[in-house]
């Protein structure tokens, strides 16, 4: 291939973007500050990741470590002429590592962020390159579904091209973004959804909720869903769209506490073998059981969708191409909205509004006029 990737982290996501270029035969630098987090991602990278690659049809070496340097040392990627950035979601700590990077690397080298809640705009502040660095934003788990969220207002035209075939050579499908948005595309109506089913939480139980979100189509359940994503960045990005969107995305008291507690008792999900679930060889432990009502939930996630298109962040098809590749369903968030019907989701809104006071069902102006 010729091109060698850096990737700054190693963590959940860290670790499986390094098996992606890694896989796609590019030589990787996996950079962390922890010897430990590198040998929980090579040990990763041997079997578990491995058998991800395999089952999603993407497996096209034996193996892949001999592709990949595992180092303490920034320095190792002074060479590379493609960076992805997938530290701690904490915007100073990003914005220090990239003026670092930018210092460290060669004026084409193109930086990348994967940043699930930061806008491209707000981790340019200090690069004097600004043009060369862009959005790169798997969805939960990386190896398995197909979205990379990229582009964003700051990255040059050509330089996004080059990011797009990037893209498309470890196997993802693109999604380009023109307009920056804290959460991104997915990840808005994902926390409007986590707001939402925070205010029935108790009345059903997680089984309940994912049995009802597998008959929406998707293969994985909702609280499956958080377990792979963590706990502890879960809240973290939930409070990176407070912080902009304000009540929008708060989460109810309880919910909150209960989100909070996990962390603290180290109930993070699939990265610590607990959380709303146990994970067991990579999977989950998910009980049957009866589908819960999850309309109000539903009917948050498309309000929020509706927004993204009010806000000018992408178009309908984009924004429902987006849910598809992110969940790996067959239908998207809006084909669930014609399904439910409009009226039905403007109706399940206001008596929730009314009920709660929540903002998360307060419904936007496009909904209204839709209807």
């Amino acid at each position: 291939m010729g091109v060698k990737v850096g990737v700054i982290g190693a963590g959940t996501m860290g670790a499986a973007i390094a098996a992606l270029f890694a896989n796609a035969d590019y030589d990787v630098v996996l950079v962390d500050v922890s010897e430990e987090a590198l040998k929980k991602a090579k040990e990763r990278h041997e079997g578990e990741i491995l058998r991800e690659l395999k089952e999603v049809g993407l497996k096209k070496r034996d193996e892949i470590t001999s592709k990949i340097k595992y180092t303490l040392d920034l320095e190792d990627v002074k060479d590379c002429s493609f960076v992805v950035e997938a530290v701690v979601e904490k915007l100073p700590a990003k914005i220090e590592l990239l003026e670092k990077l930018e210092q460290l690397l060669g004026e084409d080298c193109i930086i990348a962020t994967n940043t699930s809640s930061f806008t491209p705009s707000e981790l340019a502040v200090k690069l004097k390159r600004p043009e060369k660095f862009t959005l790169f934003h798997f969805s939960n788990p990386p190896i398995v579904r197909e979205i990379v969220e990229v582009g964003g207002e700051t990255v040059g035209e050509d330089f996004l091209q080059k990011v797009v075939d990037v893209v498309k050579s470890i196997g993802k499908e693109p999604v380009v973004l023109r307009k920056d948005s804290r959460g991104h595309i997915f990840n808005r109506f994902l926390c409007s959804a986590v707001a939402a089913v925070g205010w029935d939480f108790g009345k059903f139980s997680p089984p309940q909720v994912d049995a009802a979100m597998k008959n929406l189509g998707s293969p994985a359940g909702f609280f499956e869903l958080l377990d792979y994503i963590g706990m502890d960045v879960l809240l973290m990005v939930q409070d990176s769209l407070i912080e902009v969107h304000g009540g929008r995305f708060e989460l109810p008291n309880g919910f909150r506490w209960l989100l909070e507690r996990m962390v603290e008792w180290g109930k993070l999900g699939k990265k610590s073998g607990e959380g709303f679930y146990r994970w067991v060889d990579g999977k989950p432990e998910v009980p049957e059981a009866e589908p819960a009502d999850i309309l109000p939930v539903a009917a948050a996630a498309v309000n929020e969708a509706l927004r993204e298109i009010e806000e000018g962040i992408a178009d309908k098809e984009t924004i429902n191409r987006a849910y598809c590749l992110a969940v790996g369903s067959p239908v998207g968030i809006l084909d669930v909205a014609e399904m439910l019907g409009y009226a039905t989701i403007l109706d399940v809104l206001e008596k929730k509004y009314a009920e709660t006071n929540a903002e998360t069902f307060k419904p936007c102006e496009t909904l209204k006029d839709m209807v």
